[in-house]
């Protein structure tokens, strides 16, 4: 019998599941999305079987979170060890990884959940980009530092599982804790992660120039925090973090349309801002384009959007080509950070969706949107 996920779960009623999961599971414009999902869904090693209840109630984004993981590691040909529940993914062969995915998360009681699926959309410019930064890296470190502390019944942590043992250790974060936490890059997590930030100069002939400072801790309202994360004692069985901004249902609607999932009368468009391969740049350039205009040789792929940011501190590292598909960040002896990018590498983006109303064409207006952003003022994109 075939699996879905927008079947209700075993004693579930419509009643009971989030608003998240209801409009999503109902809206036109995500036909492809569910498509490709239940594709995934289809070969996934749901060991404790909670997986669809947890998609349709409060786990909504984390499970989408969990599945394109899955789907990027499958795509990377990685065979997973389904005998246990925890870690969540323990991938076999010569370059073996132990994987645990958690995601920042609203404080209880305080998601809107009277909003529909483009809340986050509509308010992803934080007012105080200096204090939603402070709020990102003190969530993803009470997202890791739960992760490090925990213990199963046995007193066992992740890395102590008889299964896991020896094996690197790696913990998948990606931020869901307000409506713009999606905007934050690995350029913050990495400053709390190896507690060193990169600060741009030019030199007397305006080539670009970092120097690192050292950062010792972080602050957020009443909270303070100490940086370095990976050097601190709690973290040495921490091979490496994975994080993205982008496994999102907007992934799954980009990749289903490139794919011919979606009905005709739907057209997607994407925008935001890229790695700029000019070693003088300082900061990313803009990109658009509207989805499957373009040859399948440009199709998005699972992995891209992730990143790996290795813990040089760790007693058990990942081995060479370990998550090879996935952008690449270590830290070098001048403190600077080697990114060895897997393009495309974009920092972060944007979807639109359009559906064909009154006569309209959905493709035409997701061009003219392209073309507005790339030709509006820098600022305001």
């Amino acid at each position: 019998m075939t699996r879905s996920l927008f079947d209700l779960a075993r004693k579930m009623t419509p009643e009971k599941v989030s608003r998240e999961f209801r409009d999503f599971s109902e809206a036109h414009a995500y036909t492809a999305a569910r498509r490709l999902m239940d594709e995934t869904f289809a070969d996934f090693p749901d060991v404790d079987h909670s997986f669809v209840r947890e998609f349709q109630t409060a786990g909504f984004s984390a499970r989408v979170f969990e599945l394109a993981l899955f789907a990027a590691l499958r795509e990377q040909g990685k065979e997973l060890d389904r005998t246990s529940p925890a870690p969540d993914f323990l991938t076999t062969g010569d370059t073996p990884v132990a994987i645990e995915a958690t995601t920042t998360n609203p404080p209880q009681g305080e998601k809107d959940d009277d909003e529909d699926i483009t809340a986050a959309v509509r308010r992803l410019i934080p007012d105080d980009m200096e204090e939603a930064q402070a709020e990102f890296t003190m969530q993803i470190g009470k997202a890791l530092r739960r992760k490090l502390e925990h213990r199963d019944a046995q007193g066992h942590a992740y890395w102590e599982k008889p299964h896991v043992k020896g094996t690197p250790f790696v913990i998948a974060v990606q931020s869901f804790h307000s409506p713009s936490a999606l905007i934050h890059t690995t350029s913050t997590l990495s400053t709390y992660l190896y507690g060193i930030r990169d600060i741009p100069s030019r030199d007397a002939h305006g080539s670009l120039v970092l120097n690192s400072q050292v950062v010792t801790e972080h602050r957020h309202k009443h909270k303070t925090i100490p940086s370095g994360l990976f050097a601190q004692p709690e973290a040495e069985h921490l091979a490496a973090v994975i994080f993205t901004n982008s496994a999102t249902v907007s992934k799954f609607a980009r990749m289903g349309t490139e794919r011919g999932y979606g009905p005709k009368d739907v057209a997607i468009a994407r925008a935001g801002l890229e790695f700029d391969p000019d070693p003088n740049a300082s900061v990313p350039v803009p990109f658009g384009y509207v989805i499957g205009e373009y040859g399948p040789q440009d199709h998005e792929t699972f992995s891209e959007g992730f990143h790996v940011l290795h813990n040089p501190w760790t007693r058990t590292p990942l081995s060479d080509g370990a998550l090879e598909g996935f952008t690449q960040h270590r830290l070098q002896p001048d403190g600077r950070l080697l990114t060895t990018v897997r393009r495309p590498d974009y920092f972060l983006s944007r979807t639109w969706i359009f559906q064909g109303e009154d006569g309209g064409n959905p493709v035409q207006i997701a061009r003219l949107q392209v073309q507005q952003y790339l030709s509006g003022p820098r600022g305001v994109r």
